[in-house]
């Protein structure tokens, strides 16, 4: 009867516990902070290059600079949580100007940016890649 009457009044303390583990919410993804120099692989239908990226990254702001053929640009956009990203560059290329738009998705470790989709003004569409470079 002693065990009864004990297990009677756990139950509740039981039931309690894990209604409250199971409302406990997974814990939130770590955000990827895309801050520091990339190597990238820029395939388009005129051929491939290998721009670099500066990146800074304020919360969802990205700024910095893309490097390439044509020199230094500004660069502007945006990081989402789910670590889709989109920025663009506008630059003048024998001497046209020309503004080039950049969509992609960085790898939950942070340290590759993938599925880049790259549209250009004028040229048409274009995939890129782009690893983190390690020298800094």
């Amino acid at each position: 009867m002693r065990r009864l009457l004990t297990a009677l009044l756990l139950l509740p303390l039981l039931l309690l516990g894990a209604a409250a583990s199971a409302q406990t919410p997974a814990p939130a993804a770590k955000a990827v902070d895309l801050t520091g120099k990339w190597t990238m692989v820029l395939e388009l239908s005129i051929g491939s290059s290998n721009p670099a990226l500066v990146l800074k990254q304020d919360g969802d702001k990205l700024t910095g600079t893309y490097t390439g053929r044509y020199g230094e640009f500004k660069l502007t956009g945006t990081i989402a949580a789910d670590r889709t990203f989109q920025f663009q560059v506008a630059m003048e290329a024998e001497g046209q100007a020309v503004t080039m738009y950049f969509s992609g998705e960085a790898a939950a470790d942070g340290q590759t940016l993938t599925k880049g989709v790259c549209t250009i003004e004028g040229l048409g569409d274009g995939t890129w890649a782009a690893k983190r470079d390690k020298t800094l």
